[in-house]
């Protein structure tokens, strides 16, 4: 699909994720989510070519949790993941706005590409190599909560500026875990949040991958052998301020992962 060189512009410059006035839809009023999603996906290319790398894709909006908090959200949203946001389990990161979500999420490594729009949940399941705990720190923007930015801006720039995505040291093998029962527990300085299992990410970790793999074959892409893939928040995204010092996501079988967090004015 392809996009014209203006939007890319436009998309790829500081802030546009923070002001409502740079939404999309005032270049564009007409733009699809497919061509949101092919303009997030030039975006990060361009990237690619100043000398980043894609290492997978996230899924967002897939628990029941934040579907109550944006009932008309794109199910599931699907964000392109640099390697320049990516942190190892346990580093220190500095935020750079008061407040953020912290997201505890299955993540698995793909052992084969996935395309198409036929899939099965266990052609899916076949082609992971593994499953890992993930946490995304990501960035509360203003009027995100308000509903001040289209849903086609929202899906454009995703992963755009800010936050990270933290992954565990452990791969734990495809077959030795049911990803619908796999369960987490999220602190927040050492003081339990919330908890969940993987039903609610769409009812398995499985079908989010399978409904993340159409919407990249409608723009005519797929999800790559070797990129991780993260299926979205389990429980409800947990709020943080500059305040907070650390945040942990233990999980059953997988094991645990764990972010520090050093506030705006640190």
């Amino acid at each position: 699909m392809d996009i014209a060189d203006h939007l890319i512009d436009h998309m790829d410059t500081p802030g546009i994720d923070s002001d409502p006035e740079r939404d999309i839809t005032k270049l564009k009023p007409d733009m699809t989510q497919d061509e949101a999603l092919a303009l997030q996906l030039a975006v990060k290319r361009r990237r690619v070519a100043r000398g980043d790398r894609i290492i997978g894709h996230q899924a967002s909006f897939t628990s029941a949790g934040i579907r109550k908090m944006f009932p008309d959200s794109p199910r599931p949203m699907v964000g392109t993941l640099l390697h320049s946001i990516m942190r190892p389990d346990g580093e220190e990161v500095q935020l750079d706005c008061d407040d953020v979500f912290i997201e505890s999420e299955m993540a698995l490594v793909l052992g084969r590409d996935l395309e198409g729009d036929q899939l099965t949940p266990t052609g899916i399941l076949a082609a992971i190599d593994g499953f890992l705990p993930a946490i995304e720190v990501a960035p509360l923007r203003p009027g995100v909560m308000e509903g001040k930015y289209s849903w086609a801006h929202n899906i454009a720039v995703q992963k755009a500026d800010g936050g990270y995505v933290i992954f565990g040291s452990k791969i734990t093998p495809a077959r030795s875990i049911d990803p619908r029962t796999e369960a987490c527990l999220v602190s927040i300085d050492g003081e339990p949040r919330a908890a969940a299992a993987g039903f609610e990410a769409m009812g398995s970790p499985i079908f989010v991958v399978g409904e993340m793999v159409k919407k990249l074959h409608a723009i005519g892409e797929k999800l790559h052998a070797g990129q991780v893939i993260m299926t979205g928040s389990l429980p409800p995204p947990q709020r943080v301020s500059g305040a907070n010092k650390c945040a942990t996501v233990e999980f059953g079988t997988l094991g645990a992962v764990t972010v520090r967090l050093r506030g705006v004015n640190a």
